[in-house]
């Protein structure tokens, strides 16, 4: 099962690296780069967004390219030269690159129930003696990938108010991909812990069980601090008519429409709504970052 597996993830990601390529060509008018700062791998990343990108392309007429930039670093270069038009990215790297983006022009993403804020858990197997964060000193663990504000910067912060130092109180820890990858690792002995989001449980079943994971065998020891959901941003100098059609359609997604809850629920979102800067006031504090 899991040699089959492979083998199609191996297929899709050579689709996927040519749609990464062609995302990032010069594009002539009417097309729109959307990049997808992702917390998991890049192929997920296509398949649970592919449903948005085409309502989007439905709704306002564009010729819609998703890109998935596979480093902060090339995201960053992408921005500055006006490779990208829009992106969905977490809230420390909006921070990061803030005066690059339309801040007038904010849209957050809804995490599942409806809500603006997002969390992680840490999960650790059932048959071990690891009850709590600070059963884990001297342990190992799995954090998500630096682009994830839930799995990484608030894992982090978390960790050190309960105590730990995750530099010298663990005895190793290290960045997954997505949540199925972390958590399979976590199932397999591999780490001793791992950091997931706090709906998946919920929402990965299909992926649990081509994995062959039990997910009774985890529990929950920690939950992270709350922070701001997922911001959708445009570049300063995209024009304002073509933002407008953008937000509007997406604002216009409802999750208790059955057809847009198919758009939604891959993406694991919501919904969207009207955001401001000062809606990150709290991950600029917590984060050190200055406006």
């Amino acid at each position: 099962m899991i040699k089959r597996l492979s083998q199609r993830l191996i297929t899709t990601a050579l689709c996927a690296g040519l749609l990464v390529f062609a995302g990032y060509a010069e594009g002539e008018e009417g097309n729109i780069r959307i990049a997808i700062l992702p917390c998991t791998d890049v192929v997920m990343t296509f398949k649970k967004f592919h449903a948005l990108s085409t309502y989007l392309q439905e709704e306002t007429g564009f010729d819609i390219r998703l890109v998935v930039p596979s480093t902060f670093a090339e995201f960053e270069r992408a921005i500055k030269n006006e490779e990208i038009d829009f992106t969905l990215q977490d809230p420390h790297t909006y921070l990061r690159l803030a005066d690059l983006h339309n801040k007038g022009a904010l849209v957050r993403a809804l995490n599942p129930d409806g809500g603006a804020s997002q969390h992680g858990v840490v999960v650790a197997r059932r048959d071990g003696n690891i009850k709590k964060l600070e059963d884990l000193r001297g342990k190992t663990v799995m954090f998500g990938p630096k682009l994830s504000a839930a799995k990484w910067i608030a894992a982090k912060e978390s960790f050190r108010e309960t105590g730990i130092d995750i530099d010298n109180d663990l005895r190793a820890y290290s960045y997954g991909g997505g949540c199925e990858d972390i958590a399979f690792n976590v199932y397999l002995k591999a780490v001793d812990a791992g950091v997931v989001c706090d709906h998946f449980f919920e929402e990965h079943s299909e992926d649990r069980n081509e994995l062959g994971m039990d997910p009774k065998q985890l529990i929950v020891i920690g939950r992270t601090k709350a922070v701001p959901t997922r911001v959708f941003t445009a570049r300063k100098e995209l024009s304002n008519s073509i933002v407008n059609r953008i937000n509007r359609a997406l604002l216009d997604l409802d999750k208790k429409n059955p057809e847009h809850a198919k758009i939604l629920y891959p993406a694991e979102l919501g919904g969207f709504q009207k955001a401001k800067d000062k809606d990150y006031d709290k991950i600029r504090s917590l984060i050190g970052a200055n406006r």
